[in-house]
């Protein structure tokens, strides 16, 4: 991405890490921590550095902070620029991959919380109960909400202190995070599906366990727990989902992946029976002529 003639060409350059682009400021950060823990985040805080800010295109969602008391902001991006007076405390949204000319007309005074898009993904999912694929993080400009306001102030507090506790991180990142997306996505609008219905994430995360795992002796509880459903609500969900119990779909796909190898191998019935999740070369061919009308070995022989 460039910048001739004062005017800026966006959206040319692949996203960069913020820790790089975080050099490119004219003085360092006061703060700059990463945390681990249930919401891994970076945080940046910077204080008087020069306020014409030319901010590169992210690989990382990010929340900014405008603290140090009222100001007024110009940003200008691909969709246009915009002109707001904000009071201390107010926030604004950056989606991943977005670029930005920032002008600060009074104290220069904020912090950076950034989530990778995976982390945003993950809360999206089990938080809202949406598939994050259809969840788009909204740009946001010099907004005021006193909730956000005080997590991200508590935040920034807490990470001066010594003794900073983890688990009062987690809590408090995962509240902000679950606040903005609220505001500042459509993780809410989204149409809401009914409470027996698989979420499709949940279903997919099901499906792939059942193909990863068709030689292995797996049940309903184990498709369960890969889906993040309960055992007590799964079976009833899927069979809305899908039309089918979990064990009939599961033998479904083992008979299909046996007729795969009966006729495009050599293998030998048990070695099939075993490679397909039957327990015994018996059972395969029980419950492959109970699912086809026909045993293997005349399934292989009529090919």
């Amino acid at each position: 991405m460039t910048i001739a003639g004062g005017l800026r060409s966006f959206g040319e350059a692949t996203p960069i890490a913020p820790a790089l682009w975080a050099k490119t400021l004219s003085g360092a950060p006061v703060l700059d921590r990463s945390v681990t823990g249930l919401v891994p985040t970076s945080i940046r805080h910077w204080m008087g550095v020069a306020p014409d800010i030319d901010q590169s295109a992210l690989d990382q969602h990010y929340i900014s902070i405008h603290l140090g008391g009222p100001k007024r902001l110009w940003r200008r991006g691909e969709g246009g620029s915009a002109t707001r007076d904000v009071v201390a405390g107010a926030h604004s949204v950056v989606p991943a991959g977005s670029a930005f000319l920032w002008q600060t007309v009074g104290p220069v005074d904020f912090a950076h919380f950034y989530f990778d898009p995976a982390v945003v993904d993950r809360v999206v999912a089990n938080a809202f109960d949406r598939d994050p694929a259809h969840v788009l993080m909204q740009e946001a400009l010099g907004e005021s909400d006193p909730l956000v306001r005080q997590l991200a102030l508590a935040l920034l507090d807490e990470l001066h202190q010594p003794d900073c506790q983890q688990a009062y991180l987690d809590d408090m990142l995962h509240l902000l995070l679950c606040r903005v997306l609220r505001r500042h996505s459509n993780a809410r609008s989204s149409a809401p599906r009914s409470r027996h219905v698989l979420a499709p994430y949940r279903l997919r995360r099901a499906l792939e366990f059942i193909e990863a795992n068709l030689a292995r002796q797996v049940g309903v509880a184990d498709i369960a727990g890969a889906s993040g459903v309960s055992r007590f609500h799964f079976s009833r969900s899927f069979r809305l989902t899908t039309g089918r119990a979990p064990y009939a779909y599961l033998l479904e796909r083992r008979i299909v992946a046996a007729k795969s190898l009966l006729l495009g191998s050599e293998e030998t019935l048990a070695v099939i029976a075993s490679q397909c999740g039957f327990s015994s070369p018996s059972q395969f061919s029980r419950m492959f002529k109970r699912e086809t009308g026909a045993s293997p070995s005349v399934f292989r022989n009529g090919r």
